[in-house]
């Protein structure tokens, strides 16, 4: 038999490890649903939160007083069990949020990676350029850019063509981005203009008013400074609007003093012999 007072401390000290029970059982829930993505067994959660209270009130102390109290000690666990009840329901619920959290960021990442073309033979060449060798195109084939999502096309294309023409063996690069897909074409790096100079002929970079869209490298063009004529020089690099001219020294020397002077320069395309 056992008595009120002994059945009020049952149910008092019952209560206080239900607590520990309902905090190790909870836990457990919430970390079952998130890892194995299933509920806890009801016998898993109860024996997780007993061993929480368990190890809350000390192993000693609990010999000692199931020796003194059994009955009590019996009611009070049976009573600390119960609270092993509501913290799966809670805990499953809370991991079941946790764990669709997860998915959703899973599924719609921070970050849009763009890829270049898997295949080297389709990046393409540069009409007019020199190609790049099959060996560069295979080195950046499949590289991967991590950029944050709402990053605007044009900056991803400006970042790509930057670190395209840092490679060795590309001269130009090309960079169209559509849809995710991107589209690249690179042109092969040209040795320096001092390497293929001859000795009587210098190099000038000028920004020809107009632009540079209507001649190609190699070509032999009329340089012309605020209507009057220089001289003639052939076109080594286009790059953009700019392009560097290969001429006379004296030539190069006027055509720099008037740009110095902030006159523009016109370029005008020689027809070639038997054109």
């Amino acid at each position: 038999m056992i008595d009120i007072s002994s059945l009020s401390w049952a149910v008092a000290l019952g209560v206080v490890r239900g607590l520990y029970v309902f905090a190790g059982s909870f836990i457990a829930a919430v970390l079952y649903r998130y890892v194995a993505e299933e509920r806890i067994r009801m016998t898993t959660s109860a024996f997780m939160g007993l061993l929480t209270a368990g190890f809350a009130a000390g192993p000693r102390e609990l010999t000692a007083l199931t020796y003194q109290n059994p009955n009590v000690e019996m009611i009070a666990w049976a009573i600390a069990t119960l609270f092993s009840i509501p913290a799966r329901t809670y805990g499953d619920a809370i991991g079941e949020r946790i764990l669709r959290a997860r998915i959703r960021a899973s599924m719609n990442p921070r970050t849009k990676v763009y890829r270049l073309p898997e295949n080297p033979n389709e990046i393409k060449d540069i009409p007019g350029e020199p190609p790049a060798p099959m060996e560069v195109k295979e080195r950046i084939a499949g590289r991967e850019y991590e950029f944050p999502r709402g990053t605007p096309k044009e900056e991803v294309e400006r970042v790509i063509k930057r670190d395209l023409e840092s490679e060795t063996g590309i001269g130009r690069a090309v960079v169209r981005v559509q849809n995710g897909d991107v589209e690249v074409l690179v042109a092969g790096a040209k040795p320096p203009v001092s390497h293929t100079l001859p000795p009587d002929k210098v190099a000038v970079s000028v920004e020809p008013l107009g632009g540079a869209i209507h001649i190609g490298e190699g070509d032999r063009v009329r340089v012309f400074v605020d209507g009057r004529e220089l001289g003639e020089a052939e076109v080594w690099r286009r790059v953009d609007d700019r392009v560097v001219l290969v001429m006379e020294e004296r030539t190069a020397e006027e055509l720099l003093k008037e740009i110095t002077q902030g006159k523009q320069v016109s370029l005008m395309a020689v027809r070639g012999e038997g054109s």
